[in-house]
């Protein structure tokens, strides 16, 4: 017999209350949601000033940026769809990796590497929907630190120095982490009223608190904020969810961009990019079965991600000559595309430890949908993840060069499906859900953050819709695998520690068969050599400085822009997320200035400040001038910096009540 609602709860009082939540609940989840752009209705050969290829973290807010300009016209094309109710609930991350909107690249098997993976390839999950990898990513908020960005600049030029990068780090950034705003040192260096939102939370997993008491006991420090470039440990990061929900640049800038002049086609797959007289004047693409032709009025704009990028500028003549004669296709411009591949190398290390060492209760979070449906909180608006920085000497203590990301996992979790995803073998993935089922279970990531091995991305024919051929490369350079040992043994020490001791913690080495009989130290770089992946950060492939230029126009062809992680000629020390939006906002200046268009689209002219108007302004014809003297007993202005730069037509501000200034800064 089945129990209807009615008869379970009763007729009465107590039944129609009881009855009245049930149904509260189960309607609250048709709230859950979003209104995704739609499609435009666009005619076969029609123009454009830009057109922008892949609405991934790049291309949704470089349109956005772009199509502040009044006369800008924009198409942005996405070769995915809308993103399903899984990419804006933050728990739900890992289940679209393996998906239909996942473009699930892998690696080529160079019977070397990665061995111990499942036929020997790497998994390189990559979102294939609006917002791209934005959509499926951890959501963690880094930046890479100072040194990186020297690298970039000693390369591109003084764009990419750490003082320029931060300021546009800073405005996209809304900070609303409490253990970095009631801070103000940290707070220096992060932004308020920004489109993203950054945030933190006060409720820390139990794990996470005993990963950090762990870490305390090994010598590192405790640091409250995992971006802040002058000292480095252990933390939790900050993360892009607003009230708890994923907050990439879909949802915050492209979402929220408001123009006439912006077009959106999605599931429309760009085959090729067309060059006439060494100038990009448009693209093809194929969207349901039929041909479509675009054309650029001023740039086409390629965003489409470190491994569809290289791609499709070698399937449009532009790349290493003789892999593209090797295909038949004639040669526009002979540049090192798709070399430069490189990503942060990742190898796991396991612990088992007794039943309750990660503290989690099954009835308890049976209540978590409850929770989120009636508030957006609970475990289902978080993303919890922490990491230890480590340097690589003591002669550099604030630059991390490895980091360790450890993860408890309770008893009986449905541990193999995340195993097969992550990509490890039956066999491996077997065990371990086999130890899940008597243990729970510690996994340590431990990371190298600037290898110096490199591969490449090639084609696999001139067929658009193959896949490219991605030669991992890792370990290529034997020095990367020395720094595992050293750092697998400094993961396994976890066991040692206090509360994971009171658990009985011990170091589990899977079986791998090429590794017996070897001392501890070789067992170690013969597993990491097996087990080792992507961490899924991957760039490189049209890097400033050998395919664009600092401006990230592609050397020898007029029109042609790279907009994306691609462009990195060096990894930075993190994830990758935060950075590329950053390199879309630093673009989408450097079009406005090339076009001589106002970085904010503002009229001086018709400016009010407070109580001021800009006849009743200092000369404003001076680069630079500071107008804090002026306002300064303004009482509706609470501002440290307020600066027109005339050559930029640009105002700029840094305050704490932001909603003050956007109150008082007025255009008519």
């Amino acid at each position: 017999m089945v129990c209807g609602l009615t008869s379970c709860l009763g007729s009465g009082a107590a039944g129609g209350l009881f009855s009245s939540a049930v149904q509260f609940f189960a309607a609250t989840q048709c709230l859950v949601g979003e209104t995704w752009p739609k499609d435009s209705v666009l005619q076969n050969g029609s123009r454009y000033d830009f057109i922008i290829v892949g609405a991934g973290t790049a291309g949704s807010a470089l349109a956005a940026r772009l199509s502040e300009v009044a006369n800008f016209s924009v198409l942005l094309l996405e070769a995915g769809g809308d993103p399903p109710i899984e990419a804006i609930i933050p728990a739900f991350r890992e289940t679209l990796k393996a998906s239909s909107v996942d473009w699930n690249f892998t690696s080529v098997e160079n019977n070397i590497t990665s061995q111990a993976l499942k036929r020997g390839i790497e998994q390189q999950p990559r979102g294939k929907m609006l917002g791209g990898s934005g959509s499926l990513n951890h959501m963690v908020y880094a930046r890479g630190f100072p040194s990186d960005y020297h690298e970039w600049a000693s390369i591109a030029g003084e764009t990419w120095n750490w003082t320029n990068v931060l300021k546009y780090f800073m405005k996209t950034e809304h900070m609303t982490d409490t253990n970095i705003v009631n801070n103000p040192e940290l707070m220096v260096y992060h932004g308020r009223g920004g489109a993203i939102e950054v945030s933190g939370t006060n409720e820390v997993m139990f794990s996470i608190k005993k990963f950090l008491q762990a870490f305390e006991e090994l010598g590192f420090k405790t640091v409250p904020d995992m971006t802040y470039p002058n000292s480095i440990g252990a933390g939790c990061f900050s993360h892009t969810i607003r009230n708890g929900e994923r907050d990439s640049s879909l949802r915050a800038l492209l979402n929220n961009a408001n123009s006439t002049s912006l077009h959106i086609l999605k599931d429309a797959f760009v085959t090729k990019i067309i060059i006439e007289n060494g100038t990009a004047i448009g693209i093809e693409a194929v969207k349901d079965d039929e041909k479509f032709l675009f054309y650029a009025d001023r740039e086409v704009i390629l965003s489409a991600g470190t491994f569809n990028t290289p791609k499709l500028l070698m399937l449009s003549g532009v790349g290493p000559s003789e892999h593209l004669r090797s295909l038949g296709i004639d040669v526009v411009a002979d540049l090192p595309v798709g070399s430069n591949l490189h990503d942060h190398a990742m190898v796991l290390a396991f612990l088992v430890a007794d039943n309750g060492t990660c503290v989690s209760d099954e009835a308890e979070n049976s209540m978590e949908a409850i929770k989120y449906l009636y508030d957006r909180t609970g475990f289902l608006a978080k993303a919890d993840n922490m990491a230890a920085y480590l340097p690589l000497s003591s002669s550099e203590p604030t630059v991390p060069e490895f980091a360790l990301y450890p993860t408890c996992i309770p008893q009986f979790s449905p541990f193999r499906s995340g195993c097969l995803t992550l990509g490890l073998n039956e066999d491996l993935c077997t065990e371990l859900h086999n130890l899940n089922q008597e243990y729970e279970l510690v996994t340590i990531a431990a990371v190298l953050l600037k290898p110096k091995s490199r591969g490449k991305v090639e084609l696999n024919s001139i067929n658009p819709f193959d896949d490219p051929l991605i030669y991992a490369g890792t370990f290529s350079e034997e020095q990367d695998l020395d720094h595992f040992p050293r750092l697998i043994k400094m993961a396994w020490s976890i066991a040692d520690t206090n509360y994971f001791r009171s658990k009985n913690a011990r170091v589990i080495k899977p079986w791998v068969e090429a590794c017996s009989n070897l001392t501890e130290s070789a067992w170690i770089k013969c597993m990491s050599r097996a087990m080792v992946t992507s961490a899924w950060h991957s760039v490189g492939t049209a890097a400033m400085g050998t395919v664009v230029d600092g401006d990230l126009k592609v050397l020898g062809i007029n029109g042609l822009r790279v907009v994306d992680a691609s462009v990195m000629p060096k990894i930075i020390r993190g994830n990758t997320n935060a950075p590329v939006v950053m390199i879309a906002e630093i673009a989408a200046d450097l079009i406005k200035e090339h076009y001589s268009v106002s970085r904010t689209g503002t009229n001086l002219n018709n400016m009010t400040i407070g109580n001021l108007t800009a006849s009743s302004m200092p000369n404003i014809s001076q680069p630079n001038i500071n107008l804090a003297d002026v306002i300064e007993n303004n009482d509706m202005i609470n501002s440290s910096l307020i600066e027109v730069e005339i050559t930029n037509v640009e105002i700029i501000t840094t305050t704490d009540r932001q909603s003050d200034i956007d109150d008082t800064v007025n255009v008519a």
